[in-house]
């Protein structure tokens, strides 16, 4: 048991020893190939830098720097935010959606409401009159308020 000791001690020392991270590069030969390597390509060829993450021992960690998160856990955080984000996104367009029919709506009444009156009153009772030329004004500008709001 005593000659196993150091040995098992030697084997937990090496599997407890942090991996250092490093930068791998990413490019292509001319002969279409992807090539990865820990040393740039030679000059004029365009590479890729990707930063690979490292792992450590817990005890070994320095407060300055973050512990590396797990690939399947930054998925699933971009996954939800993705998903956050279409949902806002779904719930603006239902908003402009309504919106849009409500000045539709609006647009009609309009027009309606200036191919058949000539006068009105307003909340005060006052009384107010177009004469042909506005009258056909106001229902172009309806008419095109119709084109873009109901269409």
């Amino acid at each position: 048991m005593r000659k196993a000791l150091p040995i098992l001690v030697s084997l937990l020392l090496c599997l407890s020893a942090a991996v250092q991270a490093g930068v791998t590069y990413k490019w292509v030969d001319k002969n279409g190939n992807t090539v990865y390597s820990q040393h740039p390509p030679a000059e004029g060829i365009q590479f890729e830098r990707i930063q690979t993450k490292s792992f450590s021992h817990g005890s070994s960690k320095s407060a300055s720097s973050p512990a590396p998160a797990s690939s399947a856990r930054d998925s699933i955080l971009r996954d939800k935010a993705a998903r956050d984000e279409n949902e806002l996104v779904r719930k603006e367009m239902e908003k402009n959606e309504a919106e849009r029919e409500k000045n539709c709506k609006l647009a009609r009444e309009k027009l309606r409401f200036y191919q058949v009156q000539r006068r009105w009153k307003d909340k005060d009772g006052n009384v107010h009159s177009l004469d042909d030329k506005e009258r056909q004004a106001k229902v172009e500008e309806a008419k095109q308020q119709i084109a873009d709001f109901c269409s």
